[in-house]
Protein backbone atom coordinates (compact mmCIF):
# COMPACT_ATOMS: atom_id res chain seq x y z
CA UNK A 1 0.00 0.00 0.00
CA UNK A 2 1.65 3.27 -0.98
CA UNK A 3 2.22 6.03 1.54
CA UNK A 4 -1.23 8.04 -0.31
CA UNK A 5 -3.11 4.95 0.06
CA UNK A 6 -2.52 4.45 3.69
CA UNK A 7 -2.77 8.11 4.49
CA UNK A 8 -6.64 8.01 3.10
CA UNK A 9 -7.78 4.75 4.90
CA UNK A 10 -6.17 6.74 8.09
CA UNK A 11 -8.16 9.55 7.18
CA UNK A 12 -11.01 7.53 6.54
CA UNK A 13 -11.06 5.79 9.69
CA UNK A 14 -10.35 8.80 11.33
CA UNK A 15 -14.15 10.22 10.08
CA UNK A 16 -12.30 12.77 7.66
CA UNK A 17 -13.52 13.11 4.37
CA UNK A 18 -11.68 10.71 1.91
CA UNK A 19 -12.69 10.01 -1.59
CA UNK A 20 -15.92 8.22 -1.37
CA UNK A 21 -17.35 10.94 0.69
CA UNK A 22 -19.53 13.92 -1.01
CA UNK A 23 -17.18 16.75 0.32
CA UNK A 24 -13.80 15.05 -1.53
CA UNK A 25 -13.25 14.77 -5.06
CA UNK A 26 -14.05 11.81 -7.62
CA UNK A 27 -16.13 9.55 -5.17
CA UNK A 28 -18.02 12.09 -3.82
CA UNK A 29 -21.43 11.06 -5.33
CA UNK A 30 -20.70 7.41 -3.97
CA UNK A 31 -21.25 8.37 -0.86
CA UNK A 32 -24.46 10.62 -1.32
CA UNK A 33 -26.44 8.44 -3.09
CA UNK A 34 -25.65 5.62 -0.67
CA UNK A 35 -27.00 7.72 2.23
CA UNK A 36 -29.82 8.94 0.12
CA UNK A 37 -30.84 5.39 -0.62
CA UNK A 38 -30.86 4.42 3.10
CA UNK A 39 -32.75 7.66 3.79
CA UNK A 40 -35.25 5.84 0.96
CA UNK A 41 -34.60 2.68 2.65
CA UNK A 42 -36.15 4.11 5.79
CA UNK A 43 -38.75 5.93 4.37
CA UNK A 44 -40.24 2.56 2.53
CA UNK A 45 -39.56 0.58 5.79
CA UNK A 46 -41.71 3.08 8.13
CA UNK A 47 -44.40 3.11 5.17
CA UNK A 48 -44.80 -0.47 5.56
CA UNK A 49 -44.52 -0.91 9.31
CA UNK A 50 -47.13 1.99 9.45
CA UNK A 51 -49.25 -0.22 7.14
CA UNK A 52 -48.82 -3.27 9.14
CA UNK A 53 -49.81 -1.21 11.93
CA UNK A 54 -52.72 -0.31 10.54
CA UNK A 55 -53.81 -3.58 9.77
CA UNK A 56 -53.51 -4.50 13.01
CA UNK A 57 -56.03 -2.10 14.08
CA UNK A 58 -58.24 -2.69 11.11
CA UNK A 59 -58.02 -6.45 10.02
CA UNK A 60 -60.28 -5.20 7.11
CA UNK A 61 -57.95 -3.47 5.16
CA UNK A 62 -55.19 -6.52 4.66
CA UNK A 63 -54.19 -7.04 0.80
CA UNK A 64 -52.63 -10.14 1.16
CA UNK A 65 -53.30 -14.39 0.24
CA UNK A 66 -55.08 -16.11 3.36
CA UNK A 67 -54.73 -19.38 2.24
CA UNK A 68 -51.38 -21.71 1.90
CA UNK A 69 -48.31 -20.95 2.65
CA UNK A 70 -48.62 -17.21 2.10
CA UNK A 71 -51.18 -16.14 5.12
CA UNK A 72 -50.55 -12.56 6.20
CA UNK A 73 -53.86 -12.37 8.13
CA UNK A 74 -52.78 -15.82 10.08
CA UNK A 75 -49.00 -14.28 10.95
CA UNK A 76 -50.58 -10.75 12.27
CA UNK A 77 -52.97 -12.00 13.76
CA UNK A 78 -50.84 -14.78 15.85
CA UNK A 79 -50.09 -14.46 19.40
CA UNK A 80 -46.06 -13.69 17.83
CA UNK A 81 -47.67 -10.48 16.36
CA UNK A 82 -47.89 -8.31 19.70
CA UNK A 83 -44.59 -7.14 22.18
CA UNK A 84 -45.01 -10.02 24.73
CA UNK A 85 -47.27 -8.84 27.12
CA UNK A 86 -48.61 -6.27 25.85
CA UNK A 87 -51.38 -5.45 22.82
CA UNK A 88 -48.93 -3.26 21.18
CA UNK A 89 -47.97 -4.64 17.57
CA UNK A 90 -44.62 -5.23 17.14
CA UNK A 91 -44.85 -3.11 14.27
CA UNK A 92 -44.57 -0.71 16.47
CA UNK A 93 -41.01 -1.17 17.11
CA UNK A 94 -40.46 -1.52 13.91
CA UNK A 95 -41.52 2.04 13.41
CA UNK A 96 -39.27 3.16 15.37
CA UNK A 97 -36.72 0.92 14.08
CA UNK A 98 -37.14 2.60 10.70
CA UNK A 99 -37.36 6.10 12.38
CA UNK A 100 -33.87 5.90 13.95
CA UNK A 101 -32.71 4.85 10.87
CA UNK A 102 -34.11 7.55 9.08
CA UNK A 103 -32.47 9.41 11.70
CA UNK A 104 -29.01 7.97 11.24
CA UNK A 105 -29.01 8.32 7.75
CA UNK A 106 -29.75 11.74 7.40
CA UNK A 107 -27.44 13.04 9.99
CA UNK A 108 -24.85 11.07 7.75
CA UNK A 109 -26.09 12.96 4.64
CA UNK A 110 -25.08 15.96 7.16
CA UNK A 111 -21.73 14.80 8.18
CA UNK A 112 -20.57 12.26 5.50
CA UNK A 113 -17.25 12.26 7.04
CA UNK A 114 -18.08 10.67 10.18
CA UNK A 115 -16.78 6.87 10.41
CA UNK A 116 -18.65 6.63 13.45
CA UNK A 117 -22.65 7.59 12.45
CA UNK A 118 -21.59 4.45 9.48
CA UNK A 119 -20.86 2.46 12.25
CA UNK A 120 -23.95 3.12 14.39
CA UNK A 121 -26.08 2.67 11.72
CA UNK A 122 -24.25 -0.97 10.67
CA UNK A 123 -24.90 -1.49 14.22
CA UNK A 124 -28.58 -0.41 13.97
CA UNK A 125 -29.00 -2.58 11.42
CA UNK A 126 -27.39 -5.74 12.17
CA UNK A 127 -29.70 -5.38 15.41
CA UNK A 128 -32.88 -5.34 13.20
CA UNK A 129 -31.62 -8.61 11.18
CA UNK A 130 -31.11 -10.39 14.16
CA UNK A 131 -34.61 -9.39 15.00
CA UNK A 132 -35.30 -10.40 11.22
CA UNK A 133 -34.15 -14.06 11.73
CA UNK A 134 -36.17 -14.41 14.84
CA UNK A 135 -39.35 -13.53 13.17
CA UNK A 136 -38.61 -15.75 9.98
CA UNK A 137 -38.01 -18.13 12.50
CA UNK A 138 -42.06 -17.74 14.03
CA UNK A 139 -43.15 -17.77 10.89
CA UNK A 140 -41.44 -21.16 9.12
CA UNK A 141 -40.85 -23.23 12.41
CA UNK A 142 -43.99 -22.12 14.93
CA UNK A 143 -46.49 -20.29 12.61
CA UNK A 144 -45.61 -22.89 9.09
CA UNK A 145 -46.66 -19.46 7.04
CA UNK A 146 -45.25 -16.63 5.82
CA UNK A 147 -46.92 -12.60 5.19
CA UNK A 148 -45.14 -11.43 2.51
CA UNK A 149 -45.52 -7.87 3.88
CA UNK A 150 -43.57 -9.01 6.59
CA UNK A 151 -41.07 -10.18 4.22
CA UNK A 152 -41.10 -6.74 2.18
CA UNK A 153 -40.08 -5.21 5.91
CA UNK A 154 -37.19 -8.04 6.10
CA UNK A 155 -35.64 -7.19 2.98
CA UNK A 156 -35.64 -3.87 3.73
CA UNK A 157 -33.78 -4.23 6.70
CA UNK A 158 -31.51 -6.89 4.68
CA UNK A 159 -30.92 -3.87 2.02
CA UNK A 160 -30.30 -1.28 4.74
CA UNK A 161 -27.69 -4.10 6.60
CA UNK A 162 -26.07 -4.77 3.51
CA UNK A 163 -25.72 -1.10 2.26
CA UNK A 164 -24.23 0.03 5.77
CA UNK A 165 -21.81 -2.68 5.65
CA UNK A 166 -20.61 -1.60 2.53
CA UNK A 167 -20.39 2.30 3.26
CA UNK A 168 -17.70 1.18 5.82
CA UNK A 169 -15.98 -0.33 2.97
CA UNK A 170 -12.50 1.84 2.52
CA UNK A 171 -12.53 4.01 -0.31
CA UNK A 172 -10.65 2.65 -3.89
CA UNK A 173 -7.58 4.39 -4.30
CA UNK A 174 -7.56 6.98 -7.47
CA UNK A 175 -6.59 5.43 -10.67
CA UNK A 176 -4.18 7.84 -12.95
Amino acid sequence: MSRAQQRRHVLALEGAPGPRDEAAGPGATERSWTALALVGLSVLGLGLAAYLTSVHYAPGILVCSSTGVVDCAKVLSSAYSVVPGTNLPITVPGMAFFLLSLGLALAQLRRPGSVGLRQAHLAWAGFGMLTVFYLIYVELVELRTICLWCSSVHLVIFATLLLTLWRLHPAEPDRV
